[in-house]
């Protein structure tokens, strides 16, 4: 991630620094729940923002990244979803899943992104962004993975914006369908429906690839 991405990262650190009437530090934070973490946050205390960042940014712009396909949005994305979680705390309820309301706010912002006529006719990037690797594999492993990783980011691009949506929170945020629907709006059954078929079209899509397209369907 290049240094806008970092400059976000040292502002939300720099803001859970900020004084507050129950200061803990950081690691006590790492052992308190999201729900116990957002119950500080809705109290004024700002000093959970560091460990909440830690735990969901990296989640948050890949699949913003992954439904996209531009990186400089995917930033802009993640920095709006911690600046709503800080401005709108009250909003969330703790009986709900932290990671729901997140990728609810960056689902929004990520379809509003897409409506913008503009950015509708932008191309695809070549930039990949991913997780980091098992430190484990090998170089040649490595980069099998990063060619993988290329030929499924093509093959997401054949998705409806709903289907890619469905997609990226079943298969690699391992959201429940029930989540997802809360996120997007509709019926349990319309999510597995759109799930299906973007398996079906990735499948098309990757049954192409000389190489690699089956250990590609594994990987999803």
């Amino acid at each position: 991630m290049n240094c806008r991405f970092n400059v976000l990262r040292v502002a939300v650190r720099n803001l859970s620094f900020m004084p507050t009437s129950d200061e803990r530090n950081k690691r006590e934070m790492k052992h308190l729940s999201d729900q116990e973490l957002m119950r500080l946050v809705q109290a004024g205390d700002f000093s959970p923002a560091s460990e909440i960042y830690d735990r969901y940014s990296s989640r948050i712009y890949n699949f913003a990244y992954r439904f996209l396909r531009n990186s400089e949005a995917a930033e802009d994305a993640t920095q709006e979803v911690f600046v709503k979680m800080l401005k709108h705390a009250n909003q969330f309820h703790g009986d709900a899943k932290l990671s729901t309301w997140l990728f609810s706010i960056t689902a929004n912002w990520c379809r509003d992104y897409l409506r913008k006529a503009d950015n509708k006719a932008k191309e695809a990037e070549d930039v990949l962004i991913t997780l980091p690797a098992p430190s484990e594999l090998g170089p040649d492993r490595k980069l099998e993975q990063r060619e993988d990783e290329k030929r499924i980011q093509k093959a997401l691009t054949a998705l409806t914006p709903e289907q890619r949506e469905a997609i990226l929170l079943s298969r690699y945020q391992g959201l429940s369908y029930a989540e997802i629907a809360q996120i997007s709006g509709c019926s349990e059954g319309a999510v597995k429906t759109r799930v299906f078929r973007a398996m079906e079209t990735l499948k098309k899509a990757l049954a192409g690839e000389a190489r690699g397209g089956d250990r590609c369907l594994n990987a999803i």
